[in-house]
């Protein structure tokens, strides 16, 4: 299979997505109970399979979580730091905006990328790195802001409010949950029952067209506003600096297999996450700003992602 094989059709779902979405064909609500589908159903459906099955845990690879996420957390603090000095921003919207420059969509689009192009082999990587993002990234965020409106709430319950909010991103994410449930009926030493491995194999088999077509769709509710030169200064920490440190890492500095290197390098050029402008909604802070960065490094990833896997599928020993 080539690269174009891999990536033509999975970009292709994305248009199908936006071009019904722009013919309005999809009802917000519609788009709603999608995503819950995919995110609350379809993709831990898939994770605590995978977790069962043992193909993950036995393999557990710290050396390429810490040096994936120590790439994450220095951009992270160089960005928080560039909104909030050079820029001027408060606290809650620096945090947002280094955000915008780390949390890539490992879910609707890295996930479904990694594993057209590389099958069960890239499940191994991709799941241990996906499933860190959001309790590192969405909870520093998460507690960063809490802590920021808290102050000038006046309430005195900067720190308490910042741990409520590194709990909740913890106890309420579904992939966590998922993850660990596999994990545990794996230690279990049970067999995953024909019953149980059919259930979770079809609801898997959801997550690569449901996941992009939501993409997809989803995009129609972006467009370029705000700042925009701040914007492409975060599109590009995201879709360059902080895949060319990945690469530096996992190729040259930890010994890992080429192709867990090739999937975290993949995974960090993936474009900014939904989730960035849905928390920026949230906090009514750099919405605007965050719709530009994940509309633009989306279109971006056309590009820069395709030629990744181009490379890596070429390279990569078969």
């Amino acid at each position: 299979m080539t690269s174009l094989e891999i990536v033509l059709p999975v970009f292709a779902i994305i248009l199908c997505g936006y071009l019904i979405g722009r013919k309005e064909w999809v009802t917000a609500s519609a788009l709603r109970g999608l995503s819950f589908f995919v995110y609350y159903l379809a993709i831990p459906a898939l994770l605590f399979r995978t977790m069962a099955r043992g193909n993950i845990s036995d393999d557990l690879d710290l050396s390429l979580i810490v040096s994936f996420y120590s790439v994450s957390l220095f951009i992270f603090a160089f960005s928080a730091l560039l909104g909030r000095f050079y820029y001027g921003h408060q606290l809650k919207e620096a945090a947002v905006m280094a955000m915008g420059a780390t949390y890539g969509n490992l879910l609707l689009l890295g996930f479904p990328l990694v594993y057209s192009a590389f099958g069960d082999e890239g499940m191994v990587p991709l799941t241990m790195l996906i499933a860190f993002q959001a309790p590192v990234l969405m909870g520093l965020t998460s507690m960063l802001t809490e802590y920021d409106l808290s102050r000038e709430q006046g309430g005195g319950q900067g720190a308490k409010a910042m741990m409520k909010a590194l709990v909740s991103s913890i106890t309420r994410n579904p992939i966590i949950i998922g993850l660990i449930l596999g994990g545990i009926y794996q230690s279990s030493g049970l067999e995953l029952f024909a019953l149980l491995d059919r259930f979770t194999s079809i609801l898997g088999g959801a997550v690569v067209p449901c996941a992009l077509f939501s993409l997809g769709v989803s995009l129609t509710g972006f467009k370029l506003a705000g700042d925009l030169k701040q914007s492409f200064l975060i599109v590009a920490l995201k879709t360059i600096v902080y895949p060319v440190m990945v690469t530096f890492l996992v190729f040259y500095v930890i010994d890992v297999p080429p192709l867990w290197a090739a999937v975290a390098v993949i995974l960090a050029a993936q474009p900014t996450g939904v989730n960035v402008f849905i928390l920026a909604q949230q906090y009514g802070v750099f919405s605007a700003r965050a719709a530009s960065i994940v509309l633009s490094s989306t279109i971006l990833s056309v590009v820069t992602v395709t030629v990744l896997i181009a490379y890596y599928v070429n390279i990569l020993p078969k």
